[in-house]
């Protein structure tokens, strides 16, 4: 009874891992998009609007938080420590987390040299902050991504 007890709380914990994992994935596309929207516009109604939409990000990252947690309901903080550690080393998660970074390094990677082959053809207007912060952006979504495609559900 107590073993059946500690593996729901394990995928509880799954669970709730997952959900912020979805939750930061949203959270840095709509970073990513809005960042472009602001330094790629022309336009400075556009720049202030998209401005106007970063301050609104910070809610969504309040409001996913407390829907994240919302399973946390009920457990005792020694058996949560130690079903954390138990997930955080699983082979199966490590071998996730090698092929996330693994792939988040190279979109990176790969980001930076289109960006470089781009600006020999075309001339680019992008300030050095905005490819940064599309590079960042780029490799953060696809390390998000696919820990999640790798990780056990």
């Amino acid at each position: 009874m107590i073993h059946r007890n500690s593996d729901e709380q394990g995928d509880r914990l799954v669970r709730l891992e997952r959900r912020g994992l979805w939750l930061s994935l949203l959270v840095m596309v709509l970073l990513g998009a809005v960042a472009l929207l602001a330094g790629l516009s022309s336009d400075p109604a556009k720049a202030l609007y998209a401005e106007r939409l970063m301050t609104l990000i910070p809610m969504v990252i309040i409001f996913g938080a407390i829907w994240v947690n919302r399973l946390q309901h009920g457990a005792k903080p020694a058996e949560v420590k130690e079903q954390q550690r138990a997930m955080l080393n699983d082979e199966l998660r490590l071998i996730a987390t090698q092929y996330a970074f693994r792939a988040g390094f190279l979109a990176m990677l790969g980001a930076l040299a289109l960006f470089c082959l781009l600006s020999f053809v075309v001339t680019l207007s992008w300030s050095a902050g905005l490819l940064a912060a599309a590079t960042v952006t780029l490799g953060t979504a696809v390390f998000i991504g696919v820990f999640l495609f790798y990780d056990r559900a």
